[in-house]
């Protein structure tokens, strides 16, 4: 009979070992259309629907763009919609809030929480598009935003809130897209996953670094297929416009084991929201260790 003894430790030594250091893929949000120049985001914003949700949802990204900001590559910052109210608890949370996004490596002049009437955290209320179109595009003209990050149309979690923000972000483009000459803002939102990927924990760190050296070897397969079709055809190596090497790849962020703890950490600073379910969330969610994101297109 065979031992699977040495199989075990084969697997388990590749999960262990997926921990040790985080990777990214298509960490400046790159695009590209068919004849058309790539588009590299320079500055970004990051709209969230509550404080704690820049901990439970968006950590990995944070602190890969952080990352990336330390490096002058980019510009980052972000805009809470709301001070979570629901229960009286605003002022509270908005004090968490300042300190999770400081533990995440936010400066202070690069992060805001909104208190607007309108935008008040609710588990029933859908918040009104133009409204948030309205708060956001402020920030987004003083700090000369060109992509924004949030939640997708199902919010992750199914919260009304979440769900109403790209629908506000889709409004504020339309808007700034009828009077301004600069290209429009892109937007990317995160990817909600099927309730069982969502659960996967460190499993994911594995499945998501798997995905992304997939994607890299089949790119490394195409460049060799263009350099051989070359030979014939030698316009293929001076196209019109240059091909970005992640004008296709999903933007995806992967964290480490330090990366988990600085989550966590962050996550810890919401000490008014951290009932038991929540902990069982810190330690199965997928999204404490791995954001996926795609680009969402805005009907003009």
């Amino acid at each position: 009979m065979v031992s699977t003894f040495p199989l075990v430790v084969l697997a388990l030594s590749l999960l262990l070992g997926a921990l040790y250091t985080p990777l990214d893929s298509n960490g400046t949000f790159a695009s590209q259309k068919a004849m058309k120049a790539a588009l590299v985001a320079k500055k970004l914003l990051m709209v969230t629907a509550h404080p704690d949700d820049e901990a439970m949802f968006f950590a990995p990204t944070i602190l890969a763009l952080n990352a990336k900001v330390a490096a002058g590559e980019i510009e980052f910052a972000l805009v809470c919609l709301s001070n979570g109210n629901a229960e009286g608890l605003g002022v509270t949370r908005t004090a968490e809030f300042k300190h999770s996004a400081d533990a995440l490596g936010i400066p202070a002049n690069k992060y805001w929480v909104v208190d607007h009437p309108e935008l008040e955290d609710n588990m029933t209320a859908y918040w009104d598009p133009n409204v948030i179109a309205q708060v956001l595009q402020p920030y987004v003209l003083d700090l000369d935003i060109d992509t924004i990050l949030t939640f997708d149309e199902t919010g992750v979690s199914s919260h009304p809130n979440h769900k109403s923000v790209p629908a506000g972000v889709q409004t504020l483009i339309k808007n700034l897209g009828e009077t301004s000459s600069k290209p429009p803002l892109r937007l990317y939102t995160l990817v909600s996953s099927s309730i069982t990927y969502k659960y996967i924990s460190i499993l994911s760190v594995t499945l998501g670094k798997v995905d992304v050296y997939g994607y890299r070897m089949m790119r490394r397969l195409e460049n060799y297929i263009i350099d051989v079709l070359s030979i014939w055809y030698t316009d293929l190596l001076n196209p019109t416009f240059p091909r970005h090497p992640d004008g296709h790849a999903m933007p995806e962020f992967i964290s480490g084991y330090e990366g988990y703890s600085k989550a966590l950490e962050a996550m810890q600073a919401h000490q008014s929201q951290l009932v038991w379910f929540r902990w069982l969330y810190v330690a199965f969610s997928k999204y404490m260790w791995v954001n996926s994101w795609v680009q969402l297109s805005v009907p003009s």
